[in-house]
């Protein structure tokens, strides 16, 4: 399932379902007395969770997808290097030389995962909903996220297991201006931290 909600800038029920082997789809198949009888042969329409639903938001996400690749072919050609990574990679730096915060993985995306250093993952997530209402209050406009503790494996030393799964902080830098302002998001994230950090202590 492919969701281009925020970076395809498409509407948010606008989905695709792309399928390995076409006799899966046939498991989507549905009938209709009136329609699909021009050939034996699967037809997309039969298949289609959206059947005959207006066609518009599938053509803006299709000239969306044209412009997108088009201005990031214009962009890596001019830059040399792709202005996205270098924003989430600025920003996960900090992130993860800091002392406050632990990092569950090298970012694929423009999503930066974190979570506050504890003594235990429950602690852990108590304080990035802390942390979140603290980013909030000086501005910053973080989410949360509920991931298995199996990811952070790696990274959380001495952290008491003592839940499944933990709740941390979400970071998306996915526009360009983003690059400009890592340092000022940084310097909120860490006020935010540090309020937190006095708080508790």
């Amino acid at each position: 399932m492919i969701d281009p909600h925020k970076h395809g800038f498409a509407t948010v029920w606008v989905r695709l379902r792309a399928l390995s082997r076409p006799r899966v789809g046939r498991l989507y198949k549905h009938d209709s007395p009136y329609t699909y009888f021009s050939s034996a042969e699967l037809h997309l329409g039969e298949i289609s969770l959206e059947c005959s639903r207006p066609g518009a938001a599938a053509a803006a996400l299709w000239a969306n997808a044209e412009i997108a690749a088009t201005e990031k072919r214009r962009r890596i050609s001019r830059e040399g290097w792709n202005g996205e990574e270098r924003r989430r990679w600025h920003f996960f730096e900090k992130v993860r030389a800091d002392e406050h915060f632990v990092t569950a993985f090298a970012p694929e995306l423009d999503i930066v995962v974190f979570v506050p250093k504890a003594p235990s993952v429950s602690e852990a997530s108590v304080l990035s909903r802390q942390v979140f209402e603290a980013a909030a209050r000086h501005d910053l406009h973080l989410a949360l996220a509920e991931l298995p503790v199996g990811l952070w494996e790696a990274n959380l030393g001495a952290m008491k297991r003592d839940r499944e799964t933990m709740t941390c902080l979400r970071s998306v830098l996915m526009k360009p201006e983003h690059l400009d302002w890592v340092d000022r998001i940084w310097g909120l994230l860490s006020s935010a931290a540090d309020e937190v950090a006095v708080a508790r202590h």
